[in-house]
């Protein structure tokens, strides 16, 4: 399994930068595609904002916050997506 980054020692990262500083820019590029993209796994959100979402959550019967939370920001997604395709904005 590969060692992220973060996790190898200060001279293997100086290796690891000498690698890529040695590729050509094409060779980088295709690196890079390969690359994961990295997505947040958290939003941090203030204790008092928890709690009210937590109120919100147990009042709507949801047994998790998160899940309505998640929930709520994909409609809201969709919703936007809609006003701005062309076709939602036709009469």
């Amino acid at each position: 399994m590969k060692k992220k980054f973060s996790e190898l020692t200060k001279s293997a990262q100086a290796r690891v930068e000498a690698e890529y500083h040695r590729m050509k820019p094409e060779e980088l590029d295709g690196a890079i595609s390969k690359a994961k993209s990295h997505s947040p796994d958290a939003i941090h959100l203030s204790p008092r904002l928890v709690r009210k979402l937590k109120t919100v959550a147990e009042s709507e019967g949801e047994s998790e916050y998160r899940t309505m939370v998640q929930r709520w920001l994909e409609e809201r997604l969709r919703q936007s997506s809609k006003r701005a395709s062309p076709s939602a904005q036709t009469h």
